[in-house]
């Protein structure tokens, strides 16, 4: 999706709104990249990382693209090799992410997690603020890598955004963009018409922008069901 097919599509869904007085396109990009940073911040990816275990060391960094640890694989369990090609739970995951499978649900995916599940897994924790993971038992050696599954956010870009959320991103913005639309009519005193302003429902416009929002939510929700793993 282009900026002018985002500006195009916001005004069509808030109806008739004059463009120089009450919403401009610097608005409607502005507020686009606000719902864009929401729906990324809720749409997350699977990763295979790894780190190097440290003799009697316990705690570890990780990528600087982990929002979050979801398990942590002994290194005894698996080389890089049946890692990333086959295992007695067959396939186990991809070395270059899994976007392809993650994102979007099929029957091939299900029956992947459920393998996955099935891997052996280290006690760990997850240390959010210092973006550590610590696991249990600590390595009694050095130099053995250890897999983690990483949850990390997919970075969208207006130019990378899916077509399956740009009714999302359209959604959210027409809700921002009403709301810059009912301040001004609220400070102007109605809608600016040739030979002054024109009074208009106020309390209708509230409710159609509460409508919005929820509608955004409840989509984002839905999105967030069937593509993230938050």
């Amino acid at each position: 999706m282009t900026p002018a097919e985002l500006i195009i599509a916001v005004r069509s869904s808030c109806g008739k709104v004059e463009s120089d007085t009450e919403l401009e396109d610097t608005d409607i990009t502005r507020e686009g990249n606000w719902i864009l940073k929401i729906i990324d911040e809720r749409i997350v990816d699977k990763k295979l990382r790894s780190f190097t275990g440290v003799a009697n060391e316990r705690e570890y960094s990780v990528h600087d693209n982990t929002v979050r640890v979801q398990k942590v694989f002994p290194y005894d369990s698996y080389t890089e090799d049946t890692m990333f090609s086959g295992s007695p739970y067959g396939p186990a995951i991809s070395s270059t992410g899994v976007s392809e499978n993650f994102l979007f649900p099929s029957l091939h995916v299900i029956e992947r997690q459920r393998r996955i599940r099935g891997l052996p897994s280290l006690r760990y924790q997850w240390n959010h603020i210092r973006r550590k993971v610590v696991i249990d038992p600590a390595p009694t050696q050095d130099g053995d890598t250890y897999w983690y599954i990483s949850i990390e956010r997919v970075g969208w870009t207006l130019a990378l955004l899916p077509v399956d959320f740009e009714d999302l991103l359209v959604t959210g913005t027409s809700w921002k963009c009403l709301g810059i639309v009912l301040l001004k009519r609220s400070d102007l005193g109605g809608i600016q018409r040739e030979g002054g302003f024109v009074d208009y429902p106020a309390s209708s416009l509230r409710n159609y922008i509460t409508d919005k929002k929820d509608d955004f939510y409840d989509i984002l929700r839905r999105k967030v069901q069937l593509y993230g793993v938050c």
